[in-house]
């Protein structure tokens, strides 16, 4: 009787519940998921899997039955009514959990397809609801949920990154679905027969892509995440292990600037500071990748290249600064990035010359 009244009522509300629980979805998941190497979180995701998955074998199991005994429609769509939302439910947490972390690790510019299709899929997941019917589309969902999942714990629990562990996180996330589908031909082996080709073409084409959007460095250094960055004109590493940095003031309008203004004095170095977050006793490196756009070629040149090795577990990330003495007026960039490739983050900014010293304030990173 209970579950009727909340059926009818979901039901005559939907268009209304789900924008309002996506919104408040996000908005808790942005700020309650902190760290990615943290148990609690990693703990959040592990159940949402573990409730998808058994919403699928409840779900082809009831559909079985449901067959064989020859019940009525109407109990049929109360059934299928219940356990596709729990389905639905589980799935939305997933890609609103995956959408904060990948976009935390990465430069939007460099990622956007990739961080446009976690947004895909977050917003689709409230518009597919009549495909969690579907089998070849529920097990797709869960693989690709148990892909975004292990493309960032490995990395957590070997302390490293590489392309051996992205390929391990998709060969599991194989192996974990194949055990999975040998449960499902216990519960209804003559729908996993009609659906059995399309399954593999659905796997394989999610495989694919996936690999391809990591090797053409699309998908985001998860669980790497640049927490700040900047430009100075001078760092000193003080007493206590913390960094003054010597900056320029910044007016409330520089925040809207794309290329801030750096102004060099005849002879000046220029620091460009990041702090890198990375799970505790992970052990790595980053490249300050300096550039300068080439008025004439209309192109980046790149200047420098350097190496600066970075360790885990400081929340405000693992702090480092690269400099350059000879920077020539123009547009500058400094792409902070993984040793393969992958893109972090970028600090755009502006030289120009000038003959006095503008107003500097010292602070601590």
């Amino acid at each position: 009787m209970i579950l009727d009244k909340f059926g009818d009522f979901y039901k005559r509300f939907e268009k209304w519940i789900s924008p309002v629980g996506l919104i408040y979805g996000f908005i808790f998941t942005s700020l309650t998921l902190t760290r990615v190497d943290m148990w609690l979180e990693n703990f959040w995701i592990i159940i949402h899997l573990l409730v998808a998955g058994f919403g699928i074998l409840a779900l082809t199991y009831y559909e079985n039955k449901a067959e064989q005994k020859n019940l009525p429609a109407v109990e049929r769509e109360k059934f299928y009514f219940f356990l596709t939302l729990i389905i639905q439910f589980a799935f939305g947490g997933l890609f609103s959990t995956f959408f904060v972390f990948y976009l935390r690790s990465t430069s939007f510019s460099d990622s956007w397809l990739f961080i446009l299709l976690l947004l895909v899929l977050l917003f689709g997941n409230e518009l597919w609801k009549k495909n969690y019917t579907r089998l070849t589309f529920q097990i797709s969902v869960l693989f690709l949920s148990l892909y975004l999942f292990l493309i960032f714990a490995l990395p957590v629990l070997f302390h490293r990154l590489g392309a051996d562990l992205f390929v391990l996180s998709g060969v599991l996330s194989l192996v974990v679905i194949f055990i999975f589908t040998l449960l499902l031909r216990k519960f209804s082996l003559e729908k996993f027969k009609n659906s059995h080709n399309y399954i593999k073409i659905s796997l394989a084409s999610i495989f694919i892509l996936m690999n391809a959007l990591y090797f053409l460095n699309i998908i985001p250094p998860i669980p790497l995440a640049i927490k700040a960055s900047g430009v100075y004109h001078e760092i000193t590493r003080t007493a206590d292990g913390n960094y003054t940095a010597v900056g320029e003031e910044k007016l409330w309008t520089d925040y809207f600037n794309r290329y801030p203004v750096f102004h060099n004095i005849a002879g000046d170095t220029v620091y460009v500071f990041s702090a890198v977050f990375s799970p505790a006793n992970f052990v790595t490196k980053i490249i300050h990748q300096w550039q300068y756009y080439d008025e004439t070629k209309k192109t980046w040149v790149n200047q420098a290249k350097i190496d600066l090795p970075i360790t885990g577990g400081r929340e405000g990330g693992f702090r480092t600064y690269s400099f350059e003495h000879v920077v020539a007026p123009g547009l500058w960039r400094v792409r902070v990035e993984t040793v393969s490739g992958q893109m972090l983050g970028e600090i755009r900014f502006k030289v120009e010359n000038a003959t006095a010293t503008p107003a500097l304030i010292a602070r601590t990173l």
